[in-house]
């Protein structure tokens, strides 16, 4: 069900109902990721580390997030 205070995104093929008003930082910790240790992808561009906290997610979004690893 949708109100006008409530979003619909999808995350990693996920479907996700959330406030509206929430950045992409915010949703990212809601889910325990660290926002500097994934990349995200925002309906098919890439957001830098530093954009995610003034990036806001909106109705329909589709979120593409990867855990950033080290290692050889």
């Amino acid at each position: 069900m949708k109100t006008a205070n409530t979003i619909h995104i999808t995350a990693n093929g996920k479907p996700f109902s959330l406030p509206a008003g929430k950045s992409v930082a915010d949703f990212l910790k809601e889910i325990d990721f660290e926002p500097g240790r994934v990349v995200v992808e925002k309906n098919l561009e890439a957001l830098a580390p530093s954009e995610t906290g003034e990036t806001f997610l909106e109705d329909g979004d589709r979120l593409e997030i990867v855990r950033i690893t080290a290692g050889g």
